[in-house]
């Protein structure tokens, strides 16, 4: 900065040093002193005239200069606030992000809430669906009635599976579906995949078939329940899809390293096939082949959308191959881990090494699927075609000894029917065959009337492969099949009757819906087991404290104090007064992501998810309940449900068919009672009386509500009227609260008095009814809401009032 000032101010002395000078040389000039004072006046000008424009250039530069600078800051100034405008748009930006977060949150968390809600409210109905429905498949019907309950069973099991299917899909989209990690038995999985399946197939004429590369290796780890997921919904989908031919599972192993295989799993059919164009789409959700209102197949488009994000959890890929019209191969390749050697097969060479079986049978397939089988169980097997061949090869082997006799004979029937009985007979002759046991397959034709149970084995031609296993490796062969004619209430398809138990142990019920709390108990009945009940959690941790459980089955919604409190409060008190852990498992209806770690957290120890079956209680209470075997009786041990149920349709009067009906009739669902009374018989009468006795009251509350317009409340007391109701069959009464919880939910009700009115209306007209079914002596207990003749005419005017309230909407 110096070195660019200074030649400025010493030219700007200069110049005035110049002028100075020049004006004393000129002085002196006119003075009259001697010398060249006018030439050295002259020069000094100059010398000034040239500093003036030294400075004068300078200074213009100097303002240049400024200029530029000005410049300069002007446009830093501007890339500042520029800078800053990018500053704030960024920040806005990351406000309306975060914004954006918080509500994509709120909605997923909304998700979760309605998902779990949803899973609740289906399930909960499901839970008086099923378990009943179960209940009467193993009691005597008639086959016509029969077959009516095994496709309402098959329908309820097929809702259970789409509301599954839902859940599954919102835990995949919430990533909090966790793969488990477990040591199984490959074949026998896919076996009672193949199995589960062969019922559908075969009502439409299907043959299922299993085919498994000798190469893969039985025992591995992975998760079986997702495997086994993926699976049935893909050969679930090829019965569906294809209606003459066959459809097989294969599975053939690709790979290996140190600790994985690489299997690559086939599902093959002769189906419709599917069009390229919409192959693409396939394991998109919500989305199917044809998705026109006038297709031929149903479905929620999410079964394949859920195997895809199965298997890339798993750390696979799942593809298709199809020609429309020619079928079509759905195929996926996992990494399943290696487990240390085959522990079950070893164990099962050990028992029978070396023994020999005669298969008699011309089925090609059967052979080799015999043939595969049985060399990895430790047997030798040898085929034979006819009977006459089976016998002289008995008959050498008998006379060779060991080790070339046979143990055991495996008799296809198909097929020899008419030899099979003297086949049977032979064998008998001991010195002859030696100690031979014979153990028969047999078909759609059923089994020869001259054959005789005894020391013969009898399975289905489809019977599992574990199955026939534990059948060979038996020490004694036992008959394993129904003698024909089957009884009324029998197992039928060749089912085996499992073994009965006595389950001995104290049981605590806790429940707050009187309809769960009379399923749940009579299954505990028809499992011979009686229990104490509560209705909340206070109820049952008083209870808990009175009196010493072996076992608690708890609710996790209840008023006052729910499940999970009531859990927790309980393993506090244990803890403090160093008591000994009681079981508690958990019923509930919730079955979304994280409610069983959510009641485990808890406290509790299982977890059943309603609607519950006989079967999972039964599994369950063998965890916690010691138990002892019972000798079968004659009598089904459910055979008490079908006959209250006959007894009292039977104790009942029948109506003179001339009388009229009664008008109130038509308001009551007659059959919903009469189930309910065939479950538990003169326990309905008590059902009545609470339901009368508890009315009156909440349609008081509901009057209250509706003058204050309290829409929360109205619906809260609304949907408690419609599900009370319609437990018992009042379906008008029903639809009547249900038309003022979906107004008040909706705020669309513009006239709940009038609303109420129809509900006063309704329970007054199924009121007589509803007393009918109750001893005369106790029907002055529960008089009307309205005078005598009333009601009929409230009902008219409260009805027509409401519709003409409904229809102004429009």
């Amino acid at each position: 900065m110096v070195a660019a000032t200074s030649p400025p101010m010493a030219v700007r002395w200069l110049a005035l040093g110049s002028a100075v000078g020049a004006v004393l040389a000129l002085a002196l000039e006119h003075l009259g002193v001697g010398g060249p004072w006018r030439i050295v006046a002259l020069l000094l000008v100059l010398t000034t005239l040239l500093s003036v424009l030294v400075v004068v250039l300078a200074l213009r530069n100097r303002e240049s200069e400024l200029e530029a600078r000005l410049l300069r800051a002007e446009r830093s100034r501007n890339e500042v606030e520029s800078l800053q405008n990018e500053i704030r748009k960024h920040q806005e930006l990351e406000r309306q992000l975060h914004l954006a977060k918080q509500a994509a949150e709120a909605g997923m968390l909304a998700k979760g809430e309605f998902l779990a809600t949803m899973s609740h409210e289906i399930r909960t109905p499901l839970n008086g669906i099923v378990p009943m429905l179960d209940l009467l498949l193993t009691s005597p019907l008639p086959q016509g009635q029969r077959d009516l309950v095994r496709t309402a069973y098959a329908s309820s099991q097929q809702l259970l599976r789409i509301v599954d299917d839902i859940l599954d899909y919102s835990k995949l989209e919430a990533d909090k579906l966790a793969l488990e990690s477990t040591v199984f038995n490959l074949r026998e999985l896919l076996e009672d995949v193949v199995q589960w399946m062969r019922h559908p197939a075969d009502m439409k004429g299907l043959k299922v078939h299993l085919e498994i590369d000798p190469s893969v290796r039985l025992p591995v780890r992975g998760d079986p329940v997702r495997l086994r997921q993926v699976l049935g919904n893909l050969i679930g989908n090829a019965v569906k899809f294809t209606e003459r031919g066959s459809i097989g599972l294969s599975v053939r192993r690709l790979g290996e390293n140190a600790s994985q295989h690489m299997l690559r799993f086939e599902v093959r059919d002769t189906g419709i096939g599917i069009p390229p164009e919409a192959q693409t789409k396939l394991f998109t959700a919500f989305s199917q082949a044809d998705a026109s209102t006038t297709r031929l197949y149903g479905g929620t488009g999410l079964g394949l959308a859920i195997c895809k994000r199965i298997v890339d959890l798993m750390g696979g890929k799942i593809g298709v191959q199809s020609d429309y019209g020619n079928g079509a191969t759905f195929h996926f390749e996992i990494p399943l881990m290696k487990v240390q050697g085959d522990l079950e097969q070893r164990q099962v060479v050990a028992e029978r090494s070396g023994s020999r079986v005669l298969l008699l049978s011309g089925d090609e397939r059967l052979r080799r699927r015999l043939q595969m089988l049985l060399p990895n169980w430790g047997l030798r097997l040898t085929a034979v075609d006819t009977v006459h061949d089976a016998l002289e090869r008995l008959r050498t082997a008998a006379a060779q000894g060991q080790p070339w006799h046979y143990s055991i004979v495996l008799a296809d029937l198909a097929g020899m029917r008419n030899t099979a009985v003297a086949l049977q007979r032979n064998l008998q002759r001991h010195t002859l065959y030696g100690n031979v046991r014979l153990v028969c397959l047999f078909g759609e034709d059923g089994i020869p009337d001259g054959l005789q149970r005894g020391d013969t084995a009898f399975l289905p031609r489809g019977v599992s492969d574990s199955e026939l296993r534990g059948t060979i490796m038996a020490s004694n062969v036992v008959a394993a099949t129904p003698a024909a004619p089957a009884a009324p209430g029998a197992r039928q398809d060749g089912e085996a009757a499992p073994e009965r138990r006595r389950w001995r142990g104290k049981l605590l019920l806790v429940e707050d819906n009187p309809v769960n709390l009379l399923v749940a108990q009579q299954l505990l009945k028809v499992l011979g087991l009686e229990c104490d009940t509560a209705v909340n959690g206070e109820l049952a941790l008083q209870a808990m404290a009175r009196t010493a459980y072996d076992l608690v089955l708890m609710d996790c919604q209840m008023p006052v104090i729910d499940g999970y409190t009531a859990t927790h409060r309980w393993r506090q008190h244990e803890t403090a007064l160093g008591a000994g852990h009681l079981p508690i498992v958990a019923m509930t209806a919730n079955a979304m992501a994280g409610d069983r770690q959510k009641c485990l957290d808890a406290g509790m120890d299982d977890y059943l998810a309603k609607p519950v079956t006989r079967a999972q209680l039964d599994a369950c209470l063998s965890r916690w309940l010691p138990s002892e075997p019972i000798a079968p009786e004659n009598a089904h041990p459910s055979a008490s449900i079908g006959t209250i149920g006959i007894a009292a349709a039977e104790s009942r009067p029948a109506a003179a068919p001339a009388a009229p009906p009664a008008p109130e009739m038509p308001m009551l669902n007659e059959e919903t009672l009469d189930e309910l009374e065939a479950m538990i018989g003169n326990g309905v009468v008590q059902i009545i009386a609470a339901f009368l006795d508890n009315t009156p009251r909440l349609i008081a509350q509901l009057k209250t509500a509706a003058e204050a317009q309290d829409l929360p409340l109205l619906r809260e007391l609304a949907h408690s009227l419609k599900s009370s109701s319609a437990n018992l069959g009042a379906d008008a009464l029903s639809e009547a609260a249900k038309r003022i919880e979906l107004g008040a939910r909706e705020k669309t009700l513009d006239r709940p008095a009038a609303a109420v009115a129809v509900v006063v209306a309704e329970y007054e007209r199924v009121r007589p009814a509803l007393l009918a079914r109750m001893p005369a002596n106790a029907q002055r207990a529960y008089p009307p809401l309205l005078p005598d003749g009333f009601f009929v005419g409230a009902a008219l005017a409260a009805s027509f009032f409401y519709e003409i309230a409904a229809m102004s909407r429009f």
